[in-house]
């Protein structure tokens, strides 16, 4: 059961890491590991602001999401129906779906707090999964 496990943390964490790469890529962000900068949050800004209606949008952190997004950020994922984006701090785990447009908050979110005393993996929070079917846009 152990193996299972870690092998679904193993492909949760290589999923991100190619995809914050290939964000990284197409969206030409800074990347400045020594500077502990691992991307400017300006183009993160503009990707969220140009993300039309009706879209569905997938979020995700590992290690450190939170200490880099500004309140502008934190906003804008906000207006896509994240309630725990206000909260999210250093190392937490968290998984979002909402969309641009929704007028409620989403239902589609969790959020595990970075707690020295109760992380499960040497100094990490356990790992956030979530599933379920998002419903059509209804008008």
């Amino acid at each position: 059961m152990r193996v299972a496990g870690a092998a679904k943390l193993v492909v949760a964490v290589a999923v991100f890491l190619l995809t914050f790469y290939v964000i990284s890529q197409v969206f030409e962000i800074k990347m400045d590991a020594s500077l502990g900068n691992l991307f400017d949050v300006a183009p993160f800004i503009e990707f969220l602001k140009a993300i039309q209606d009706g879209t569905i949008v997938l979020m995700g952190t590992y290690d450190d999401g939170a200490t880099k997004l500004n309140d502008e950020a934190r906003r804008l994922i906000a207006d896509l129906g994240s309630t725990s984006i206000t909260n999210l701090g250093f190392r937490d785990n968290w998984v979002f779906c909402g969309g641009k447009g929704i007028k409620t908050k989403s239902p589609f979110e969790q959020h595990i707090k970075n707690n020295k005393d109760t992380n499960k993996y040497e100094g990490w929070p356990e790992v956030v999964e979530m599933e379920g079917c998002i419903p059509q846009k209804q008008d």
